[in-house]
């Protein structure tokens, strides 16, 4: 362990390792990390808006737009145009994206039970605490996956 390293390239090293985890393990139920956070936010949050998740993630809508369309043709949610605006696409859960939210939970679970072996549970709470304050420091809010 070299804790001299920057914040940036530990936190770097922890997403990549998420990264590859999950699409290791999501790959068979047709779905990439990348889909993971739309998937939980629209069990969260039914009927949110297409632009609303952009800005929710600080991402570009058309990114929310193809990651939708793809999450779409693998049957996990629907897109509907909003009756009152017209220019707005609402974004729900179909019976397959609900079917598949506790799977993708648990190995979500697992990997944290993974990446925080041997710390304790004392000392998740105090990375969680810890990183809270930072993501609040750099983003202004809370969790950006919830």
């Amino acid at each position: 362990m070299t804790p001299e390293r920057t914040l940036v390239c530990h936190l770097s090293m922890i997403l990549r390792g998420w990264y590859v985890y999950m699409n290791e393990r999501l790959h068979p139920l047709g779905l990439t990390s990348s889909q993971f956070p739309f998937l939980l936010h629209l069990g969260h949050s039914p009927g949110v808006t297409q632009e609303t998740l952009a800005r929710h993630f600080r991402i570009d809508k058309g990114a929310v737009a193809r990651a939708a369309y793809r999450l779409e043709e693998g049957g996990f949610i629907r897109r509907e145009v909003d009756p009152t605006d017209r220019r707005a696409v609402r974004l729900s859960l179909t019976e397959q994206g609900e079917a598949i939210l506790p799977e993708i939970r648990l190995l979500d679970r697992d990997w944290e039970a993974e990446a925080c072996a041997g710390i304790g549970p004392e000392g998740e709470q105090a990375l969680r605490v810890l990183l809270a304050q930072v993501a609040g420091n750099v983003a202004g809010e809370g969790c950006l996956l919830e």
